[in-house]
């Protein structure tokens, strides 16, 4: 029971700090923002902060950390008799409903990315995360090199293609339909991956 708490305890606090750091980046521009600023806000030590985050920029990819770690889960979580695409198609629905969902949250991410040319490297890793993890789902059971190389051939292919997906969606102000584009810009690609 301790351990529950505890653990519900350090997932508030973690919440808290990233909800906080993202106001503010929001309001003055991430390079503007200081560690002491958004600890403040919250109300705890800057030692604390860095029990949870890193980094000021782990802070404010808090979300697509915990998006990569469930798009993980949901590839590694096959259907039963799914095959590699239809898993990786479902998984990336599941967060394009998620988005739509956090619109605001993401729109704000946006608007501080285009500001911030220093957040541009750890957006990259979270991509590269997320391509590696699409890639050994797309080669699931195949151990053979030709369909490794394809599956992060088709990996690059589709978080290059949804990263567009994305874009234009938020362009809109996230207001047209991003798990049809999505869906659309799939379906385009089943084919490159096998």
């Amino acid at each position: 029971m301790k351990v529950g708490l505890r653990a519900s305890k350090k997932r508030l606090v973690r919440e808290q700090l990233a909800s906080a750091a993202m106001k503010l980046f929001s309001a003055r521009g991430f390079e503007a923002v200081t560690v002491d600023e958004i600890v403040a806000e919250v109300n705890v030590s800057r030692r604390s902060f860095f029990r949870y985050f890193p980094t000021k920029e782990a802070v404010f990819f808090a979300r697509r950390a915990d998006q990569i770690e469930q798009l993980e889960a949901l590839l590694k979580a096959p259907l039963p008799g799914e095959q590699p695409f239809e898993t990786v198609r479902r998984s990336l629905l599941v967060l394009a409903d998620d988005h739509v969902a956090r619109r605001e949250q993401i729109l704000i991410e946006h608007q501080v990315i285009a500001g911030a040319p220093a957040l541009a490297g750890r957006e990259l890793e979270l991509d590269r995360a997320a391509v590696l993890a699409i890639a050994s789902a797309l080669s699931r059971g195949s151990r053979a090199a030709a369909a490794v190389h394809r599956g992060k051939l088709a990996a690059g292919a589709l978080i290059g293609v949804l990263r567009v997906v994305l874009e234009d969606w938020v362009a809109t102000g996230a207001k047209s339909n991003l798990r049809k584009s999505g869906a659309s810009a799939l379906q385009l690609l089943q084919p490159l991956a096998g």
